[in-house]
Formats: C-alpha cells, sequence, structure tokens
C-alpha cells in the first residue's frame, strides 16, 4: 500500500519536471525558459521528495525532506530571477510576443534617481535598452494575431 501512495507524488514530480524539460526546449527565449525550469522543476522535485519521504518514512528523514523541500522552494524561484535579470542586463532579447518589459521601467527608474543624486539635468538612455513594444487593447490576444 505504501509503494502506491508514494507512486502518486513520484509521478507527479516526474511529470512536471517533463514539463519543464520539454518547456526548456520549446519556449521561445531565455526568460520564459528560466521561468519553466524555476516554477516546474522545484514543484517537480518537491513531489519527488514528498514521495520518498513516503517510502522511507521515520522522523530523521521526515526532518531531512522538510529542509530538503523548504530550500527548494526558496532558493530555486530566487535563483531563477536572478539569472534572468542577469541576461536581460547581458541584452539577450526578448520574444517577438512579449507585451511588456518591466526591468526597463526599473532601469529607467533608477538611473533618473541617479542621476537626480549627481545633479545631473539630462538623462542618458543606457546602450542595450529596450522600449517596450505596442500592446493593443488586450482583447486580440498577443500582438499580430
Amino acid at each position: 500500500m505504501r509503494t502506491v501512495l508514494a507512486a502518486i507524488p513520484l509521478l507527479v514530480g516526474a511529470g512536471l519536471i517533463a514539463v519543464s524539460s520539454l518547456g526548456l526546449l520549446r519556449l521561445p527565449d531565455v526568460y520564459n525558459r528560466m521561468n519553466a525550469v524555476a516554477k516546474a522543476a522545484s514543484l517537480g522535485v518537491v513531489c519527488v521528495l514528498l514521495g520518498v519521504l513516503v517510502l522511507l518514512f521515520d522522523p530523521r528523514s521526515a526532518g531531512v525532506v522538510t529542509v530538503a523541500v523548504a530550500l527548494q522552494l526558496l532558493s530555486a524561484p530566487v535563483g531563477g530571477y536572478a539569472l534572468a535579470v542577469a541576461a536581460y542586463r547581458a541584452g539577450s532579447p526578448l520574444a517577438a510576443v512579449t507585451r511588456y518589459d518591466d526591468l526597463a521601467d526599473a532601469d529607467a527608474d533608477a538611473d533618473a534617481d541617479a542621476d537626480a543624486d549627481a545633479a545631473t539635468p539630462e538623462v542618458e538612455p543606457r546602450a542595450g535598452r529596450r522600449e517596450r513594444p505596442p500592446c493593443g487593447d488586450g482583447l486580440d490576444g498577443p500582438a499580430g494575431g
């Protein structure tokens, strides 16, 4: 009975990791790929750990799995975000279907604050800054479709 109960989270975890790997191969840009890996793979690893806990339940393994799950849920999204920001700052292009570029706004605000502190009247754009593409009214789906 324990094996059958453990098979459910193990199969769900394996499925989430497979979906994550499929997203890594099929999604259009580094930002979407990073999102797929950070979310689906993290939840997949958590499900696999829970399945192992069902198979090998004792107080020591419960403690180890609890710590591993907490570290996975805390570190994977933060690491994925940090890598995506690094890719953005390195100039990795956005996919054509991207509607919003929130980091451009954050960079513009940070540049404006830094320039205001330095008392320079004009703000010069940094090299590689991308403008937001037009987004339409939001009712007709992605741009061009």
